[in-house]
């Protein structure tokens, strides 16, 4: 019997730290990375520990962007804004469409099969532009509540870290609810992947900020993932490639309220 792509793709891919980065930038970013390496969506059960890696790269440099506006004299709340708009771009809205989908779905649908098919008609409705006009109101708030622009770098680094590193624990914790799609394509992570996901999300808030501070913020983002992820489960029973999305949103704008309430 000739093995399916499938399979002689995944036994071609050999997982090392370099590939499942370049994976993880692929699958999360919009940036021009090339492979010269083939892989399948199972792949993403290892690429996933380098999740919050890849939350380095985008919240570097949405804090950067904040900073050199903040240098330039800009507003802080232009500022803010500046630096949500780089990481849509980065993204290219990835985590932002799925939080419309999921709105629109959650909001919208009476019974599982009809928040399912809402939540996968590119349509976006009532419930996803209130949802995001909401989202990135608070963003930008909590963003230009800041005095120091330095403080602020360290704030978008951390919540970009943590936030993708929930998104592992998601795929880890929560059933797939479709049979198709990424959730169900992509596999349950390993435990050590997990494990590898949460060592970065810890790391980098308490190197950045301190180890109290960086705690808070670590649990401000697990608060975040988890009423997401429990909401997902009562409303279709588990996770799909938009709920991974979302529970980086949630888990980001929850940092960012928490630090904003700390910090200020």
């Amino acid at each position: 019997m000739m093995p399916d792509q499938n399979t002689t793709v995944e036994n071609e891919y050999k997982p090392n730290w370099v590939k499942d980065l370049l994976i993880a930038l692929v699958f999360l970013t919009r940036l021009p990375v090339k492979l010269n390496f083939h892989f399948s969506m199972t792949n993403l059960k290892s690429a996933s520990r380098c999740f919050p890696l890849v939350g380095l790269v985008t919240g570097g440099v949405a804090g950067g962007i904040f900073l050199a506006a903040s240098i330039l004299g800009l507003s802080p709340f232009l500022a803010a804004f500046l630096s949500l708009a780089a990481q849509i771009l980065l993204t290219g809205a990835l985590h932002e469409d799925a939080l419309g989908d999921v709105a629109d779905g959650f909001g919208g649908g009476a019974t599982k099969s009809k928040k399912m098919e809402i939540m996968r008609d590119s349509r976006v409705g009532t419930y996803a532009v209130i949802a995001l006009i909401l989202l990135v109101g608070i963003k930008a708030s909590a963003l230009a509540s800041f005095a120091n622009p330095f403080a602020v770098f360290s704030v978008i680094l951390c919540a970009a870290v943590i936030s993708r590193g929930m998104m592992v624990w998601a795929m880890y914790l929560l059933p797939s609810a479709r049979e198709d799609g990424l959730g169900a394509s992509a596999g349950k992570p390993s435990l050590i992947s997990c494990i590898w996901a949460l060592i970065f999300s810890a790391a980098i808030p308490i190197l950045l900020l301190n180890p109290y501070i960086g705690s808070i913020t670590l649990l401000a983002g697990i608060a975040g993932a988890f009423i997401i992820s429990m909401i997902a489960y009562r409303q279709i029973g588990g996770q799909t490639g938009d709920v991974l999305g979302s529970v980086q949103q949630i888990a980001e704008v929850f940092i960012l309220i928490t630090l904003a309430a700390v910090l200020v």
